[in-house]
């Protein structure tokens, strides 16, 4: 199956994702948006192939507004979700729009859409409203969001419980407000400080853990976490820590919740909306560029398109994820983003010790792209130790890449005591 051609030619570009079932919408909106002057990239046939991933894939990446159809249908559809994920780490904006009841769309959403989707505005057209009516609701909420740049301080405010108690018998109605809801909070004092007092020696996580689950209950109850690991999981990701860490300092606490330097005072949330944006990241990218991705091979191929600094240390950390899986794709979608820091030869240094095969044969062809001298003696190291032949052959790729005089005298002289251990195994035979 080909998809509709996607072309990147007039000022603002729209993509529609939804879900077969939902077809009769799409349509109704497509053609709306087209009878008012929008580039409308969307696929009407929804089949598989590698061709259909792949325009899928460029045109999220290539899109400027991402439009989401929400239905039960769509936040559990496998495509949907990917193609979500990948618009959240390319930082498009996203527009959510439905004619369902929120309550029933937002109980069929995992952890991942709830927080993508929670410091978004969503459009809910009304059946009670002419359809007139609603479209110019429709075109208005696009023409202001297509307009609309947030700083990142401004986008982190917007994050608020998908719905509380006193918005069940009527959540429709929270979500035609013009005011999104934030997070409820009787605090005063910034988490830290509010747990721990003025403490700057080691906290246990484990306290770390059940202080975020005491103070936001309500929230973290409602992002929908079916792990029970998961929490700690996701603080391990955002404090950047190693999967062994046991306890964290208020210096990385400081790191995390002013990643640009200290600047003024923490507010009472300030902590926890921090988190559910690294959860946010986190999820996203798992769902991107995991081996089951509908989107992983597109968005691979075109990581360089996609300016967004968070990308870059969400592959960081997802060097030290517990899949070997992604850590294997995130080592080669390190070096396809084109970043040569030392940080980044650091970081992919490492995996050349890592346990799993495939994650250090990834290692050694992503250092083969960055071409960095200062990784020749570990490469000669693996070229000559490891028991995995497809890894010495990856480390022989990337010290012929990297093509130093130090590079070619190691490669000579292993190749020379080669080649005499196998003389000499002939000599021995023959006696």
């Amino acid at each position: 199956m080909t998809a509709q051609p996607f072309t990147n030619t007039s000022q603002f570009n729209v993509m529609i994702s939804y879900s077969h079932q939902d077809s009769e919408l799409m349509y109704r909106i497509r053609d709306l948006l087209t009878a008012n002057g929008f580039d409308v990239w969307v696929d009407t046939k929804l089949q598989g192939g590698s061709n259909f991933f792949k325009n899928i894939g460029s045109a999220v990446i290539g899109c400027d507004i991402f439009i989401f159809i929400l239905s039960e249908n769509s936040v559990t559809s496998r495509f949907c979700q990917d193609e979500v994920s990948l618009a959240r780490i390319s930082s498009k904006k996203i527009l959510p729009i439905t004619y369902c009841k929120v309550n029933d769309v937002i109980s069929s959403m995992d952890a991942g859409l709830r927080l993508i989707l929670s410091c978004v505005q969503w459009i809910c057209l009304d059946p009670k409203l002419s359809d007139d009516e609603n479209d110019r609701r429709l075109i208005k909420n696009l023409n202001d969001t297509l307009h609309s740049e947030l700083s990142d301080d401004q986008r982190l405010a917007n994050y608020h419980i998908l719905f509380s108690d006193e918005d069940r018998a009527d959540p429709e109605a929270m979500y035609r407000s013009k005011v999104l809801r934030r997070t409820k909070s009787v605090h005063i004092e910034g988490f830290w400080t509010r747990n721990f007092g003025d403490s700057t020696t080691e906290i246990k996580l484990q306290d770390v853990l059940a202080a975020i689950k005491s103070d936001y209950t309500y929230d973290y109850n409602h992002l929908n976490f079916t792990d029970p690991w998961a929490l700690k999981a996701l603080a391990l990701w955002c404090f950047d820590l190693e999967r062994s860490a046991v306890s964290i300092t208020r210096e990385i606490y400081d790191q995390f919740v002013f990643p640009e330097g200290k600047q003024g005072l923490e507010t009472a949330d300030s902590f926890w909306i921090r988190c559910k944006d690294g959860f946010s990241v986190r999820l996203s990218m798992e769902e991107v560029f995991n081996v089951h991705s509908s989107v992983r091979y597109d968005s691979i191929q075109n990581l360089k398109k996609i300016k967004n600094k968070r990308v870059l240390l969400a592959l960081y950390k997802l060097l030290r994820d517990s899949d070997p899986n992604i850590r294997a794709v995130a080592c080669i979608s390190l070096a396809l983003t084109g970043n040569t820091s030392p940080l980044s030869v650091t970081r992919v240094v490492k995996l050349l010790e890592d346990s799993d095969r495939l994650v250090r044969e990834s290692a050694c062809l992503a250092l083969a792209k960055f071409k960095d001298p200062q990784t020749v003696s570990k490469l000669l190291e693996i070229w000559r130790n490891d028991v995995i032949s497809d890894v010495r052959g990856a480390a022989m790729k990337a010290l012929q890449a990297i093509a130093t005089p130090e590079a070619e005298e190691g490669m000579k002289v292993l190749k020379t005591l080669q080649d005499e251990f196998n003389n000499l195994s002939l000599g021995m035979s023959d006696d």
